[in-house]
């Protein structure tokens, strides 16, 4: 939707040039109608769908901020992280999963002076540890650095909890 710029001279035809001035005119009203067809001045909503089939809004980042718990919501379709974190910075922050109030909650706790985060649940009937036979262990283990784990090596004939120790795959309990 290109606009074609007329200058209008002291010499120049008024009449020669309300095509153009017109055409333009049409233009920028027909523009701003179709923006005002996606944003509403009075309620600030922004309703992008049925405008083409691709109705992706695309920017560097978002920020929401108001009152009465708004934020952002999915009513269908996905959120997915292809290059990033998923982050709740707040103390006291929880992910909350499903529609009967399931939450995963950090919660930390301090003693003598040291703070430290400890993932809570409220909701669920268990947690499920990761399962993994005594061959993919003795290949995941160098991975792992110094991180805390805990797995179930479910090979026949093991049946164990298992937790690494910085160093190895040492059997709990």
């Amino acid at each position: 939707m290109a606009i074609t710029i007329t200058t209008l001279q002291g010499t120049s035809s008024l009449s020669a040039d309300r095509i153009t001035l017109n055409d333009n005119f049409k233009i920028n009203t027909d523009a701003i109608n179709n923006i005002l067809g996606v944003v509403n001045t009075t309620t600030g909503l922004i309703d992008n769908t049925g405008v083409s089939t691709n109705n992706v809004i695309k920017t560097e980042g978002l920020t929401t901020s108001g009152s009465n718990n708004n934020g952002i919501e999915v009513q269908t379709g996905s959120i997915n992280i292809t290059d990033g974190d998923f982050k709740a910075t707040t103390n006291g922050s929880y992910l909350e999963l499903g529609a009967d109030g399931s939450k995963i909650i950090d919660t930390f706790i301090t003693v003598a002076a040291v703070t430290k985060h400890f993932v809570g649940t409220t909701g669920f009937s268990g947690i499920e540890v990761p399962r993994m036979t005594t061959a993919e262990l003795t290949a995941f283990g160098p991975s792992l650095a110094t991180k805390n784990m805990i797995v179930f090596d479910y090979t026949v004939g093991v049946l164990k909890f298992k937790g690494w120790n910085g160093t190895a795959w040492v059997e709990l309990g």
